[in-house]
């Protein structure tokens, strides 16, 4: 008895530590994501009239969203930090986006690489402080566009590496923290931007070749109805082409089979061609064209030898038998 009691209670305290990990780690998503949102909201609805760190204030009320913790907040940050503040709650919503991901394929945690993260964040913060301060005017901030960080960094740059160096060195360095801190491979990136920058150019250009070709279409094919315009036109003053009844079929007339040439030589027995009477009588001949059938192919047939740049005109048809070989 004692010792299926001691393996109930071994199977049902893993279970309870999975299940407060898992409550604790939502909780933790939830949480970031409130901050980032708060966060956000006091930078949006910053006011430089609002009571804060660098500031007393002059206004009767709090313009901030957030009140006074996000005016101080907003205050603190934009005074550090400057325009790239909005970086702090987008790195907290990467942060909870990145708890939830790993809940369903869950990787061993690993200091090193938390640490290499937030390394990449720092850089990433202080070069986008010092383009800031360079690039950007201040607006409402009392501080420069990169606050007190971007103030050192970008003027320090600039004084001893002029304003083009010190921005393609902060570029470099945005860059390489943006790699440590979210994984970002920029040759995959250059080869996916050429990639779709060659898909892009082909598929203009199939479009050029489509719309060309259309537009060769629309041309041919009026021209083709200009042509026959003008012809229907034409045919339409000159008579239609005399159409001749087939040639009637004459018999033999008794002199010519009395006076044809008798055989010199007897021919041999076995080429003797049989008899005509086992053979019927063929059906009488009736005509195989209407007038007008005969008139619309002499027609067909001036048109087909325009393709061939011969200038035809049927004056006259005459229905007979069609002979191939």
């Amino acid at each position: 008895m004692g010792l299926a009691e001691s393996s109930v209670s071994t199977r049902t305290v893993p279970r309870f530590t999975s299940a407060v990990a898992r409550g604790l780690r939502e909780s933790a998503i939830i949480a970031l994501g409130i901050v980032a949102l708060v966060l956000f909201v006091a930078l949006a609805t910053y006011s430089p009239d609002d009571p804060g760190f660098s500031f007393t204030g002059t206004a009767a009320a709090i313009h901030n969203r957030i009140g006074v913790v996000g005016a101080w907040l907003a205050d603190v940050l934009f005074f550090l930090c400057g325009r790239p503040a909005y970086l702090f709650p987008a790195v907290l919503a990467a942060a909870a986006f990145g708890m939830q991901r790993r809940m369903k394929t869950p990787a061993p945690a690993s200091r090193a690489n938390a640490l290499v993260r937030l390394a990449g964040f720092l850089l990433v913060l202080v070069a986008s402080c010092g383009l800031a301060t360079l690039h950007w005017q201040p607006g409402v901030l009392r501080q420069s566009a990169g606050g007190v960080v971007g103030s050192l960094v970008g003027r320090g740059l600039a004084t001893g590496l002029d304003f083009l160096g010190a921005t393609l060195v902060m570029i470099a360095a945005w860059m390489a923290g943006l790699s440590l801190a979210f994984g970002v491979s920029w040759l995959t990136i250059i080869d996916r931007l050429g990639a779709l920058t060659w898909a892009g150019i082909g598929s203009v250009r199939a479009r050029g070749a489509a719309r060309r070709d259309a537009a060769e279409g629309r041309e041919r094919r009026q021209a083709r109805k200009e042509a026959f315009e003008t012809e229907n036109k034409r045919s339409a003053l000159r008579p239609p082409p005399r159409i001749d009844p087939p040639l009637p079929v004459f018999e033999k007339s008794a002199r010519v089979e009395r006076e044809r040439q008798v055989p010199l030589f007897d021919p041999p027995k076995a080429s003797e061609l049989p008899p005509l009477k086992l053979l019927d009588d063929p059906p009488p001949r009736e005509p195989l064209y209407s007038p007008e059938a005969l008139e619309a192919l002499s027609r067909l047939v001036e048109m087909k030898l325009k393709d061939f740049a011969i200038d035809a005109e049927v004056v006259a048809v005459q229905p007979g038998p069609v002979v191939t070989r």
